[in-house]
């Protein structure tokens, strides 16, 4: 991860909070790429260790129920330690790896780093749902059928408009080795059993893939809950998760 405390600036509270779950979860180094003369231009740009690079573009998604769409992330989302991850193996990039296995992981990716406030620019007090809130009756579906049902709910949610033109953005992005989209997700984003379920630990995850454009080779959800974990996709290794 990057030692440069500028380094993200002129990005948007959200997509400074976002660029460093990713650092995080992969390793690598993020920067602002949407600043000065490349306005317009995809959010952050990712180096891993190994020289590989990533396009990132970030967005969120809230139903009308929703309070906001700033769901990303209050402050204290970037206080707690990364503890590993469960799932898939890691990307070829140089990206996510389980922590369980350590031959797996990316050759050279520092350890977590803990993150405190002071890292965030002033003006970063976004939601976050309270770990006991209660879920709704039409959330108790079985683990496993609404994990089931995540493949399919996350494609439909790349197909909502201004996902979509994210989406499709990142997936051009040029002279980069990969194209990753985060998307925050808050009530009413995804149907309430799979929202719900993603406000707890997961177990397995599906094998199967979401529909993606042609080009996007990483997908990466969270949610307002605030333990929620970060859920990843690529297009080699599958699902993965992390608390991070």
């Amino acid at each position: 991860m990057g030692s440069d405390p500028r380094r993200l600036d002129g990005l948007r509270a959200d997509e400074q909070v976002a660029a460093r779950l990713v650092e995080r979860a992969t390793g690598a180094t993020a920067r602002a790429h949407d600043i000065g003369h490349r306005q317009g231009a995809y959010d952050v740009h990712l180096t891993y260790p190994g020289g590989r690079t990533a396009a990132l573009e970030v967005t969120t998604h809230a139903g009308a129920v929703s309070r906001n769409g700033l769901v990303l992330l209050g402050r204290d989302r970037l206080s707690r330690r990364a503890i590993g991850r469960a799932g898939t193996s890691a990307s070829p990039g140089g990206g996510p790896a389980p922590a369980a296995d350590a031959s797996r992981a990316t050759s050279g990716t520092p350890p977590a780093k803990e993150i405190g406030p002071s890292d965030l620019p002033a003006g970063t007090a976004l939601v976050a749902r309270p770990a006991d809130a209660a879920l709704p009756a039409d959330a108790a579906l079985p683990n496993d059928a609404a994990l089931a049902a995540l493949p399919g709910a996350v494609s439909e949610l790349l197909v909502e408009p201004h996902v979509a033109r994210r989406a499709a953005k990142v997936a051009g992005a040029g002279r980069v080795d990969e194209r990753h989209l985060f998307v925050g997700v808050a009530e009413g984003g995804l149907p309430p059993a799979v929202y719900h379920r993603l406000s707890a630990p997961l177990d397995a995850l599906p094998a199967d893939p979401p529909d993606v454009p042609d080009g996007l080779t990483h997908l990466w959800l969270t949610t307002e809950w605030r333990d929620s974990p970060l859920l990843g996709w690529d297009s080699s290794g599958g699902w993965a998760v992390y608390q991070v």
